[in-house]
């Protein structure tokens, strides 16, 4: 084991031997980084990517016992799968002072087993700590859930000098349908360890991930039958077919050798993948049976096993889970049904040159479920466009499930959003609640305000998407779900990521389609826009808009955008007398900004009418007639939020802790007084 000082340069040194393609962007350089040499490709990465210094003193992070319980419910399935599996081995690897850990998709070690004999266990590797390798640089599971292969780290391969008498070998675990899971990790705290000795380890570890991965595989296709085949020292194969010869699943060993040979996401035969051999034609006579096949395009053989189904599905029982290669089938477009009528795409294009655009590209992604991120100023519809793409989608006879992140209690929005088992915690519905996501499944899930769902919810929400899969809350049984996910928000996440508030990979799992709406005040059919929406709040009344009311709304820059033009329309035709509604009807002044101006950006608070705006008409009825103790509580709390939310750029969170309230509550007071934020 090295000193500290030899520890550091030889990290150092190693680090900036690698050659850096010119010019490239951060993630090609440590593409080319990783397959030029594992070690020093992490090594970089701390130093240039996490601004880690390999000297600095360095003290692993941990959760607390609520977290670390809330973490094992969300990977309850892969704890049962890997437990039997680690039981096992562990009495193989024991004996040497070998511990076994369980890591999730986050780096955090959420179960384990060892002897915790001093001589060998660390401390440092408890359950609840946390390996991820941007939280504590080069180690097996943080780098091996970079690297998505087996990797294994000696000594003073660590980052950081506290690890050096660690040696720890990680294999990455997928899903059925090759997401990303987590790793299962063999450690030891032996400084006089042969790295010769780790690389056998090493080889168990896979073997370990390997089995566990089949168990998984098999219990999701059980109605299946699979056949099962080397790819490796300890890696198998598994491909899932039904009695007609359809693909249905194949692990990620499976994928990766097949990857070169055939275009997966086109492949839905058997025979796409293997020559046809007639041998194959009395499934059921041949379960259990070894026998070789012929790959297609080569036909280089290969030894299989091939394994009938577990378990006959029943009469009108629904399909074990698929991790079809190709996209599901989605419901055929369901008739026009007579209901009130819902903005179309093309409403919410109008005439406007950039909307066009976005709604060709949307209309080009419908039918697939390839996330859509919804970006624009508060109140400029995305609300409103996301349930368009929802009614022009094949999805569209399922729901269409909206759910405000910032509107529900960080401590509420689990329960709300990924659902709670009976008796889950104190105040729970005796028969539990399913939550929005199974609530959306078939359907479209509307995110909005994403970039204020707190940073413990999004690595859940990740979980979910990643595997398809939600666990409510106390519940520990997952259910597959199948939605259309549709995000939005009126923050910079990229900011957000720069500061820590808002995941990066979960970032890119939204952005699978990006559309930027633009503001009122940008667009180019902001004319047809203002009638559009007044002839919808004066539909059956015999009312037309003045000019000079028109050239007051077309001069006003709309801080508050769609949603502030139909607030200030809706209380100019219920103040309307006659059938002209005139500029004096309209409560903003000519080029007039909202009170939130002195903050400028994308968010605002209510207009200021140059009326007694704090009066009942205008603040709802709850509040009293102008000149009351209770109108004038109600005037000053009014005024102290549209400053705080001025003060705070329009963000809804900012101004709830600065008001020392609630956001739900905050919600209900813009609500309450009318205030556009």
């Amino acid at each position: 084991m090295l000193d500290l000082r030899s520890h550091v340069s030889r990290i150092v040194s190693s680090a900036n031997q690698l050659a850096l393609p010119p010019g490239a962007a951060a993630e090609g350089k440590f593409r080319a980084l990783r397959a030029a040499d594992t070690m020093a490709a992490s090594w970089r990465r701390c130093m240039e990517g996490y601004r880690f210094d390999p000297g600095a003193k360095f003290r692993i992070e941990s959760v607390s016992e609520a977290e670390l319980k809330l973490q094992r419910e969300a990977n309850d399935e892969l704890i049962h799968f890997a437990r039997p599996e680690i039981d096992a081995m562990f009495g193989a690897v024991s004996l040497s002072g070998f511990s076994i850990s369980l890591g999730n998709i986050d780096g955090y070690i959420i179960s384990e087993r060892a002897n915790y004999n001093p001589e060998f266990y660390s401390e440092v590797e408890r359950a609840g700590t946390a390996w991820a390798e941007p939280s504590a640089g080069t180690n097996a599971i943080g780098t091996c859930l970079v690297e998505r292969q087996p990797v294994g780290v000696y000594t003073n391969d660590h980052f950081f000098y506290e690890f050096s008498a660690l040696s720890c070998a990680s294999a990455p675990l997928f899903s059925p349908d090759d997401e990303l899971l987590g790793a299962i990790n063999i450690s030891i705290r032996n400084p006089e360890l042969q790295r010769e000795t780790l690389k056998v380890v090493l080889g168990l570890t896979s073997g370990l991930a390997d089995r566990i991965g089949e168990r998984m595989f098999r219990k999701a296709f059980r109605r299946n039958y699979i056949l099962k085949f080397a790819t490796g020292p300890v890696d198998h194969g598994l491909i899932a077919f039904d009695g007609d010869f359809q693909l249905v699943g194949l692990n990620h060993a499976a994928r990766e050798m097949l990857r070169d040979r055939v275009q997966l996401a086109r492949v839905r035969s058997l025979w796409a993948v293997f020559e046809r051999d007639h041998r194959l034609i009395d499934l059921a006579r041949l379960g259990g049976a070894e026998l070789t096949l012929h790959l297609q395009k080569g036909g280089d053989a290969i030894t299989v096993s091939l394994s009938g189904p577990m378990e006959v599905p029943s009469a009108g029982a629904r399909p074990a889970a698929s991790a079809d290669p190709a996209p599901r089938m989605r419901p055929a477009p369901a008739p026009a049904r007579p209901s009130a009528r819902v903005l179309t795409l093309d409403d919410c294009a109008g005439s406007d040159p950039r909307m066009t655009t976005n709604v060709r590209f949307v209309r080009r992604v419908l039918g697939g479920s390839l996330p859509i991120l919804l970006l624009g100023e508060t109140g400029v519809g995305k609300d409103a466009f996301a349930r368009a793409v929802h009614e022009e989608s094949p999805r569209r006879a399922a729901p269409f499930v909206a759910f405000n992140c910032a509107s529900v209690p960080d401590t509420l929005i689990d329960s709300e959003l990924f659902g709670y088992g009976s008796g889950a915690f104190t105040g729970a519905r005796r028969e539990g609640s399913p939550g929005r996501l199974v609530e959306a499944d078939g359907g479209t899930l509307f995110l909005d305000e994403i970039g204020d769902m707190p940073i413990s919810q999004q690595t859940r929400l990740l979980h979910v998407l990643e595997s398809g899969e939600v666990t409510p809350l106390g519940s520990g049984k997952p259910r597959r779900i199948d939605v259309q996910v549709i995000a939005a928000t009126n923050q910079n996440l990229e900011a957000q990521i720069a500061r820590g508030l808002f995941r990066q990979d979960l970032y890119y799992r939204l952005a699978g389609a990006v559309i930027d709406i633009p503001a009122l005040r940008e667009r180019t059919d902001r004319r047809e826009l203002i009638e559009a929406v007044f002839a919808s709040l004066a539909e059956g009344r015999r009312l037309t808009l003045a000019p000079d009311a028109l050239a007051l709304l077309m001069n006003h820059d709309w801080p508050g955008n769609v949603r502030e033009l139909r607030h200030v329309l809706n209380r100019a035709v219920h103040v309307c007398e006659g059938g002209v509604l005139t500029a004096r009807d309209v409560a903003i002044r000519p080029g007039a900004r909202m009170a939130a101006a002195v903050a400028p950006g994308p968010f605002a608070a209510a207009p200021v009418s140059p009326m007694p705006f704090a009066g009942a008409e205008a603040c709802g009825p709850e509040i009293e007639a102008a000149g009351s103790a209770r109108h004038a509580i109600a005037a000053a709390e009014r005024e102290a939020i549209v400053a705080t939310l001025a003060r705070c750029g329009g963000n809804v969170k900012a101004a709830a802790a600065a008001l020392q309230l609630s956001r739900a509550t905050l919600y209900r007071k813009l609500q309450r007084y009318q205030i556009v934020h």
